[in-house]
């Protein structure tokens, strides 16, 4: 299943209850360097009302990002200078929190 930029928005901003974190596992078509690779977005535990959005796109920690929201995060040139955004037509989803992207889009969104 693939979703548009859109549809990964707004799952983005699931409403997680400031208690649950969204994880998901995804490789990049074409590019070697990122493959098994993992974004998200969890509770900031400095700001008790906020998040943070992450990538890690690096088993060592090596390339690992954090930004304060969503726009931030899809804008940073962090894949050899190019965005989130950018690449989105190359991204495959391998999972969400450890399910199939069908399954806990549902959950998440109730659609």
């Amino acid at each position: 299943m693939m979703i548009t930029f859109d549809e990964l928005k707004k799952l983005f901003s699931a409403d997680l209850e400031h208690k649950y974190c969204l994880e998901i596992l995804f490789d990049v078509d074409g590019e070697a360097e990122y493959q098994n690779c993992f974004m998200g977005k969890m509770p900031d535990e400095e700001h008790e009302s906020k998040y943070l959005y992450w990538f890690g796109l690096k088993e060592d920690g090596s390339q690992a990002f954090e930004f304060d929201n969503f726009d931030d995060f899809a804008a940073a040139p962090v894949f050899g200078g190019n965005t989130l955004h950018s690449i989105w037509h190359r991204v495959q989803i391998e999972s969400v929190d450890g399910c199939d992207l069908e399954t806990r889009i549902k959950d998440l969104t109730g659609k």
